[in-house]
């Protein structure tokens, strides 16, 4: 399944994961300003905002979203931010695929 997401801006691109019981919502502020210099991806992880739902809920499975996500749009050499819940699936990301980040 797909994660709900919005693209802004031109650039390098920059991943942003928002924390638990929160979604991409939080980060359209600081979305904004980033997306003057940057292509930023703000994401709804799964079970949360208008991303699928799912009995699966773990950071490992999380982070394949995240991965896939980044290869069905072609994203290679992200720039990564996740506030808490966020901020694991983020490591998660970094450790099982650090070329990507």
């Amino acid at each position: 399944m797909k994660l709900y997401f919005r693209s802004i801006g031109n650039g390098d691109p920059v991943v942003i994961l928002h924390g638990i019981f929160g979604s991409s919502d939080n980060w359209g502020t600081i979305g904004k300003i980033l997306s003057e210099k940057f292509n930023v991806f703000l994401v709804d992880l799964r079970n949360h905002g208008k991303s699928f739902h799912d009995d699966h809920f773990n950071y490992q499975e999380m982070a394949s979203d995240v991965f896939s996500l980044c290869k069905d749009q072609s994203l290679n050499n992200i720039n990564l931010i996740g506030h808490s819940m966020g901020g694991k699936v983020a490591m998660e990301i970094a450790t099982t695929n650090p070329a990507m980040v």
